[in-house]
């Protein structure tokens, strides 16, 4: 029985291909091995952070703007085969924060959705809303005290809001707080939230809220981070989400200035784009892609 060489040839392809999905596929799953990771992806002007637990439970915190950028992002740091997010939380519903997730919940299998209990009528909020409720995802109002166990020493709280919001409240200052815990080593994501809101923080859980990552909220805006507020928080890192050149000035220099005076390494992903931490709940480390 005579065989093609041709066939030969493409039944090696066919093998080689096969083994280096496989290949990947084992390197993505050991890539963590016991460690945690926190990604603050590179959306432009807007917020959208991963979070991946050692046992592949996955939370994606915002999904930016509606240019595309957010799935780009994922599709670079999340393997291929994989189109599943076990919670996406929407801080509150503006433009920059929530404007990319409908697609994102178009495109990836979404478990539970957390968002504020704000109405906004506003085109990416409604569309959001539909596209949540045809992927099946679990719609939950995130209040204060809510902790989502994500591994075995994983845990996301919620701090803010406490209460039902009133339709006319201010978005930024209705944002979801949420602390993220794992082993000794702990972040702090904002939204947007003023200093009014951190300062009731600040009363509330004062040093509870030392965490070794901030999420600087409004990508840096001079109405977020109170010096009372940093003081309590305390971290190691401060990251600002925001798009180069952008028209608003953020980061704000005062904030900055703050930073400075307290120690902060401030990273930024209009200076060096997707920036990762890497941590085994003991220590923790970073590392930056343009």
């Amino acid at each position: 029985m005579k065989i093609s060489v041709r066939k030969i040839q493409l039944g090696i392809i066919v093998f080689l291909a096969v083994v280096s999905v496989f290949v990947c596929m084992v390197a993505a799953s050991k890539d963590r091995g016991h460690n945690l990771r926190v990604t603050f992806l590179d959306v432009g002007q807007g917020d959208a952070i991963l979070i991946e637990a050692p046992n592949g439970n996955r939370v994606l915190i915002d999904g930016g703007t509606p240019s595309g950028k957010t799935l780009s992002e994922l599709g670079s740091v999340l393997p291929f085969y994989d189109r599943s997010l076990d919670a996406v939380i929407a801080t509150h519903p503006d433009q920059d924060h929530i404007g990319g997730l409908p697609e994102v919940l178009k495109r990836y299998s979404v478990s539970a959705l957390f968002e504020p209990d704000l109405y906004s009528g506003n085109g990416s909020y409604e569309e959001m809303e539909r596209m949540g409720e045809k992927d099946g995802a679990q719609k939950i109002v995130a209040r204060a005290g809510t902790v989502v166990h994500l591994d075995k020493n994983a845990t996301l709280e919620i701090l803010y809001p406490e209460k039902k919001l009133p339709p006319a409240s201010d978005t930024n200052a209705s944002s979801v707080v949420a602390k993220l815990t794992f082993g000794k080593i702990s972040f702090l994501f904002t939204g947007d939230l003023p200093q009014e809101q951190e300062n009731y923080l600040v009363e509330k859980y004062g040093a509870e809220l030392d965490s070794d990552v901030l999420k600087f909220g409004h990508h840096g805006s001079k109405t977020s981070t109170s010096p009372e507020f940093l003081a309590d928080v305390s971290p190691k890192y401060g990251v600002v989400s925001a798009g180069v050149d952008n028209k608003y000035g953020h980061p704000n220099k005062e904030v900055l200035d703050l930073a400075e005076k307290d120690k902060v390494e401030v990273l930024r992903t209009d200076k060096q784009g997707r920036i990762s931490f890497l941590t085994d709940g003991t220590s923790i480390s970073y590392g930056a892609e343009k």
